[in-house]
């Protein structure tokens, strides 16, 4: 067979792309770009011009990606890579590494890598903050409801730190939902501020019915938001999404 009859090998001809990240320059197979991702297939598939220096075709003209990190970048090739050709080179191995993967496979149409990294940051055992946070950030269905949910039962209050990471917004009605329920042990005592029996609404569990409001014990003392360790029994969906109701939860 001559040379110019030859075809490709299917398995074994490899196709190159060089990137220029940030100082650093990567050459890299194109095949996985070019098939998991509809951005890069569109790049990949635009005409070139007869006499036209591809881009991405040497070092000295590579496809410069403006705004990424090398680092994210190089966590996106280990994910990518290693489910093209297998077990090298290792997979990323952090909750850190595994968000880069989510922050690039989502900015570039990699779907299948995103559902990826989204199943290992929850294999990894990712805490509720961050899942509030990637939730918005990366529209990740199906994570932000269950993570206020496990924040609104703990006994710990919602920190500075942590409502700086998910946003003053979210923190406050976070804040909002955890304080205005409360323990009542003894419901035949509790009264107005008229001395009248106040009925509370609230889900009973055995003998501790939990409240949505603040109410009067009969020696004239406020009972507020105490954080009673039988709260992380309590399921606060429902006064989560009514004070979410513009979230998609």
């Amino acid at each position: 067979m001559a040379t110019n009859e030859a075809s490709r090998h299917s398995d074994f001809y490899i196709s190159t792309v060089i990137f220029l990240v940030e100082d650093s320059l990567f050459r890299v197979p194109r095949e996985p770009f070019q098939q998991e991702s509809d951005l890069f297939c569109d790049m990949f598939s635009l005409p070139q011009g007869d006499g036209v220096v591809v881009e991405g075709s040497s070092d000295e003209i590579p496809i410069q990606l403006h705004g990424t990190s090398k680092d994210d970048f190089e966590q996106l090739l280990k994910a990518l890579l290693h489910r093209k050709y297998g077990s090298q080179p290792n997979l990323p191995q952090n909750i850190e590494q595994w968000t880069s993967v989510l922050k690039l496979s989502s900015a570039w149409s990699f779907e299948k890598l995103r559902q990826a990294s989204i199943d290992a940051l929850i294999g990894s055992g990712i805490g509720a903050v961050d899942r509030v946070v990637l939730s918005q950030q990366y529209d990740i269905k199906g994570w932000l409801l269950p993570a206020l949910n496990e924040l609104a039962k703990r006994p710990e209050p919602i920190t500075l730190e942590e409502a700086n990471q998910m946003g003053i917004d979210i923190a406050l009605k976070l804040a909002s939902v955890r304080e205005r329920v409360t323990v009542e042990t003894n419901r035949s005592s509790s009264r107005t501020a008229f001395g009248q029996p106040q009925h509370f609404g609230g889900s009973t569990f055995g003998q501790t019915t939990y409240a949505t409001q603040e109410h009067i014990t009969g020696n004239g003392v406020a009972v507020g938001s105490c954080r009673d360790p039988r709260m992380q029994n309590c399921d606060f969906s429902d006064q989560i999404r009514s004070t979410f109701s513009t979230f998609d939860l």
